[in-house]
């Protein structure tokens, strides 16, 4: 596809949506759904969501234009239990893809899916409807479901909207690798990154004092929980005078509960509202804190959301090592990788990483690597060979 045709083209988002009620109703968390569109924004004919929620049936499904979006709200028993949930999402995407579809019969279209259950929907319609499908696979979990049949179903649908796709796009190079080994399928890298603007280091960089330390995320787990407080105590030890700000996307309660029983002094939690609220918040801190769980079924498949942030920022930061971390992003040595299960194996090693002049020596190479790996530039490259 060229610009023109770009241009002329209809996109639909076929998506799961995390929502939370923390400052407003049905509020939708951004993800990778949300890159996908804003990469599109004046670049398409038009851009169309179909929304459906991650969790339940507390919350609509959205799907139109952006300004124009219309909801439908499912009964909440159907979402109690996961297989008729997701017996439900496949039959609503179903016939909302198609409504879709036939209001647009005369134009081009490209459905892109951000997972394999809103995929499914898109290879059933593609011979009726003739349009191209994109599957953007942001994720992969060995251990999903605890049930065997549901987990296969997973590993399954995973494997037809790799295949059966016109192009497959992935966030990782373990993903890259997982679709070459298994399915014998070629994929796009498109980072989990933002779009890129220089404003937001500008700004935030003369408001730095050296000591602010910064993370956002969800926790599910006591053990998590575990895993993030002992690394920041950990790095405390090393960094005593470090501010530390944690901006959880919920259970902010919690959070400050764990603080509280930990006797944390230099840590506090921090409510905000948007993703570009945490991306002006993080502009003025200077490290960034991203640890996970080395036993989780989907760590090893990820490439976090927010190191993206933390680079787009000028920031750099301290991740566990069992993401897949781009090369690129390695060997410019903006991050410091921790070791297995989230070990402090070398304390002067980090101890170098987190001195200030260090620490502002790497600003240039993040904000160069966040231009360079902006997820709209990477998403019309790939559109050139659709």
């Amino acid at each position: 596809m060229d610009n023109d045709e770009i241009k002329n083209s209809v996109f639909i988002i076929v998506t799961h949506i995390l929502f939370r009620d923390i400052y407003k109703p049905n509020e939708m968390v951004e993800g990778p759904y949300t890159s996908v569109a804003r990469s599109l924004e004046g670049k398409a004919k038009k851009l169309i969501t179909i929304g459906i929620p991650l969790i339940g049936y507390k919350h609509p499904i959205f799907y139109g234009e952006e300004n124009k979006k219309k909801s439908i709200n499912i009964p909440s028993f159907l979402g109690l239990i996961p297989p008729v949930k997701y017996a439900v999402d496949f039959f609503v995407s179903l016939f909302l893809l198609a409504k879709m579809n036939y209001g647009h019969i005369d134009n081009k279209k490209v459905v892109v899916g951000v997972d394999p259950l809103s995929t499914l929907p898109a290879i059933i319609l593609k011979p009726i409807f003739k349009y191209k499908l994109i599957f953007y696979s942001v994720d992969f979990n060995e251990t999903r479901f605890k049930n065997n049949i549901m987990q296969k179903a997973y590993e399954l649908l995973d494997k037809w909207a790799s295949i059966y796709a016109d192009q497959v796009w992935v966030v990782c190079d373990s993903l890259k690798n997982y679709k070459k080994t298994h399915f014998k399928v070629d994929s796009l890298y498109i980072p989990n990154s933002p779009r890129f603007d220089s404003k937001l280091s500008k700004a935030g960089r003369p408001k730095r004092t050296g000591n602010k330390l910064a993370w956002t995320g969800t926790l599910i787990t006591d053990r998590q929980y575990g895993i993030l407080f002992e690394a920041i105590e950990n790095i405390l030890k090393i960094r005593p005078d470090l501010e530390v700000y944690l901006v959880p996307i919920r259970d902010h309660e919690k959070f400050q509960k764990t603080i509280d029983d930990r006797n944390l002094k230099n840590v506090k939690v921090e409510k905000l509202t948007s993703r570009r609220a945490w991306q002006e918040y993080v502009a003025k801190c200077d490290i960034g804190l991203a640890v996970y769980d080395d036993k989780f079924g989907s760590t090893k498949y990820i490439e976090p959301l927010k190191i993206w942030d933390f680079m787009l920022c000028g920031v750099p930061f301290i991740i566990s090592c069992e993401p897949s971390i781009s090369k690129p992003v390695i060997d410019a040595k903006v991050c410091y990788l921790l070791g297995p299960a989230n070990t402090f194996m070398d304390n002067e090693g980090l101890k170098k990483f987190l001195e200030k002049k260090n620490l502002d020596s790497l600003f240039n190479k993040c904000t160069n690597l966040s231009k360079e790996y902006a997820i709209d530039k990477k998403i019309i490259k790939s559109l050139e060979n659709l």
